[in-house]
């Protein structure tokens, strides 16, 4: 199962699941799905008028989607949540490059999901996944019309597997990820779910360890191929030019040669932390700058106001932007350089981390469980983090492979750890280079995906 790529003509003749004629989507998973609904009527309530959740879409999720013209080379792509919805731009932008007149269209799940995937791919392209009841599937896929269903990740749900393959449409799941937890879970249950993983065409895995578990549950082996994770083909991992360094410095009013430190997606106490390491790291390294990115525009004021307390001047991103350096002539001219930069603009952190020579990535040094740690590791900028990077775990052991980062148990290993990598900076550098070529050798995913997809619709045609 290791990683090559797919053969698109090899891959649209693997033999397909054969439906049996008029069996798709089941009443009898109906009365299952009514049951259960039954059971959490309650629950659903309180969901609904207490947590003010679950509102919005219900005609869609019962398959009242907009209606679509017919389209030889459809691909409905299915992302449950928000990560999934990122997770498949690279996947978006490469169908639509590789495969003349692809359509692609996007459903969520999750509210969150539904608002970042219309932000990505325009509101026109993106529609509540449909409830898995027999009608709510059928009402969907005829308003659709798709000739090709992707489920980020997972997602298997049986009537829609069954509906789709009675009509004929490939089902192939991309970037599958099937934890040890979520495995023993469906073993349980396998004589009802087995089913439906079974009418998935091609299940294009993350990785030999996760293909490996697919086929331990009961998916045949000739369905399964460790593809790689394509999240990896989104990281940026171009080394930056001195020239795009020293231009993302002037951007903040900062000297071509500035030692920058950056703090990127921070949350409460982080700062205050970055602000103390950056009093001590000043007097051995008189040249440093700070620029603070905290994660939550309405922390801003606060973020200030911590600034100030700790004896520092401040200058805002959006007052850069708008009048250059003269943002700092405000300030007395002793101060200028000891000004910390407040990033109150939105969507400028992957541009920003082009001016640091050292980064600190948020949401670490408290149970959040860290922050995007592979945008600046990805461009070769040695990062930092504190002990809770759970939500990046596979992102961190990538680094702790490669001793391409800097872990620190708290607050206080702060300044040392600054320290050493803004004291060597040849060292620092071959740490970022080592933290980029790893990312780098995990690119591909998407292309060998969308060579299978694009066997699928060529042989469709």
């Amino acid at each position: 199962m290791s990683v090559e790529p797919s053969s698109s003509a090899a891959s649209a003749g693997d033999p397909g699941p054969v439906p049996v004629a008029g069996h798709g989507a089941s009443v009898a998973w109906d009365l299952l799905y009514g049951a259960l609904a039954l059971a959490g009527f309650p629950y659903l309530l309180w969901r609904r008028y207490a947590r003010g959740k679950d509102r919005e879409g219900w005609d869609q999720k019962l398959g009242r989607v907009p209606e679509r013209p017919p389209h030889p080379r459809r691909v409905w792509i299915h992302a449950v949540s928000v990560g999934e919805a990122r997770a498949a731009q690279v996947l978006d932008a490469a169908l639509r490059r590789e495969v003349p007149g692809a359509e692609v269209v996007f459903s969520t799940t999750t509210p969150t999901g539904q608002s970042v995937a219309r932000d990505l791919y325009g509101a026109e392209r993106v529609f509540y996944y449909p409830f898995d009841f027999s009608r709510s599937v059928r009402r969907a896929l005829d308003r659709v019309k798709p000739r090709l269903i992707v489920l980020m990740e997972l997602e298997v749900w049986p009537n829609l597997t069954a509906e789709a393959v009675a009509r004929g449409i490939p089902v192939v799941v991309v970037n599958a990820r099937l934890t040890e937890r979520s495995a023993r879970n469906y073993r349980r249950a396998w004589a009802l779910l087995g089913p439906s993983f079974r009418r998935v065409r091609r299940w294009l895995a993350q990785s030999d360890e996760y293909a490996q578990r697919l086929e331990s549950l009961g998916v045949a082996a000739e369905r399964i191929e460790a593809a790689g994770n394509i999240k990896y083909d989104a990281v940026e991992t171009k080394a930056l030019t001195d020239a795009e360094r020293a231009a993302a410095r002037e951007a903040q009013g900062f000297p071509p040669d500035a030692r920058v430190l950056i703090g990127g997606s921070t949350h409460p106490g982080e700062e205050a932390a970055l602000l103390a390491a950056y009093r001590l790291l000043r007097e051995r390294f008189p040249g440093l700058r700070l620029i603070l990115t905290p994660r939550h525009p309405h922390r801003l004021d606060e973020v200030q106001r911590e600034i100030a307390a700790q004896g520092f001047p401040c200058v805002r991103r959006s007052d850069l932007k708008a009048r250059g350096a003269e943002a700092y002539a405000a300030l007395a001219p002793e101060d200028r350089a000891r000004a910390v930069v407040l990033v109150d603009t939105m969507g400028e952190l992957r541009g920003l981390y082009r001016a640091a020579e050292v980064a600190f990535i948020g949401g670490s040094l408290i149970p959040h469980g860290g922050q995007n740690v592979m945008e600046p590791a990805g461009m070769g900028l040695p990062t930092v983090y504190g002990p809770h990077m759970h939500n990046f775990a596979e992102a961190v052991e990538i680094l702790k492979g490669c001793n391409g980062s800097v872990q620190v148990p708290d607050a206080a290993a702060l300044p040392g750890a600054f320290g050493k990598l803004f004291a060597d900076p040849a060292a620092s550098h071959a740490l970022g280079e080592r933290a980029r070529a790893a990312f780098l050798a995990r690119q591909g995913a998407t292309k060998r995906c969308v060579g299978y997809l694009k066997g699928l619709l060529d042989a469709a045609k």
